[in-house]
């Protein structure tokens, strides 16, 4: 028997350019592996040079909050559905994000750093730069950067802290001070954490956040969110025994939940669904397949 989490806070879809599939598909995807409860978080229109590739235009936004509400209403009793963003932190522009944000009836509002400067470290066409890049300058910007977020008070969860890290791109000296800054600010803001697996599949070598930052959160009281940041409808809840695994390392024993900008810490018992073989075993992809390989070579 095994144990998997069947809530996702970070989902995506077609509202950009970079991901792919209906919204109504990504509903289907976590209805047929059981979930719960799902939300969806499309990338909040930049405020510093949209484009449609990275983050859906501004005229689009309220096509997405009409969408996600119907579906809402259509799958309504079968599955909770929340109306989830992801917003971009870009220093100075804190106002006009805070308007966009306003002008929407958001659940949670999750709040990422993407860009140092001109580097867009998550997309592929600036991949090369990892290796031009000096990880001793990268870094504290990207911390500094993540704790100008966190006080700026504009988003409920901290989405993928670590997406800077890669297996060959790693801070030069072990980050605890910093870490422990970051819990404490998010304890302070009354924010909670993303536990996001796509770490696993970006070269990462491990799910988001850093295991070490996660127990510094869990210490400083900071709840945690779920998701697989899921930008392909068969991605929900990709690598979910792997994250339940860290979960259960870490000590972690509630999930928050949010609706209307309003978190709930819920035991973890609510999102937890025992399975044997059949189609959980059919769900496991990515680092949960080579999981199961490597320690168990004899299951059907």
């Amino acid at each position: 028997m095994y144990h998997l989490f069947m809530i996702d806070y970070h989902l995506h879809g077609n509202f950009c350019g970079h991901a792919e599939g209906e919204l109504e598909e990504y509903v289907l995807e976590a209805l047929g592996k059981g979930f719960v409860e799902i939300g969806f978080s499309d990338h909040l229109p930049k405020v510093v040079n949209p484009d449609p590739y990275h983050a859906m235009l501004e005229e689009r936004l309220p096509e997405y909050v009409a969408l996600v509400g119907h579906l809402q209403r259509k799958y309504a009793g079968k599955i909770t559905i929340r109306l989830g963003i992801e917003a971009d932190f870009f220093p100075g522009f804190e106002d006009r994000t805070r308007s966009l944000l306003a002008s929407m009836p958001f659940d949670y509002v999750l709040g990422s750093v993407h860009f140092l400067g001109d580097w867009h470290f998550t997309s592929k066409a600036h991949r090369d730069r990892y290796e031009t890049e000096d990880p001793g300058v990268a870094f504290p910007r990207h911390f500094e950067l993540l704790g100008s977020m966190i006080e700026s008070g504009l988003f409920d969860v901290l989405a993928h802290p670590d997406a800077l890290r890669k297996e060959r791109f790693v801070p030069p000296l072990p980050p605890e001070r910093e870490y422990a800054g970051i819990a404490a600010l998010l304890a302070a803001r009354g924010m909670a954490i993303e536990v996001n697996t796509a770490g696993l599949r970006r070269g990462a070598g491990s799910i988001y956040p850093d295991p070490a930052l996660l127990a510094a959160c869990h210490g400083a009281g900071v709840p945690v969110t779920l998701g697989s940041d899921a930008h392909a409808p068969v991605d929900v809840g990709r690598d979910f025994t792997l994250a339940f695994q860290l979960l259960e390392r870490t000590g972690v024993t509630e999930i928050a939940t949010y609706e209307g900008r309003r978190m709930t810490r819920r035991p973890i018992g609510e999102f937890r669904q025992v399975a044997g073989s059949g189609r959980f075993y059919d769900m496991l992809s990515g680092g949960e397949a080579l999981w199961r390989k490597q320690h168990e070579p004899n299951r059907p």
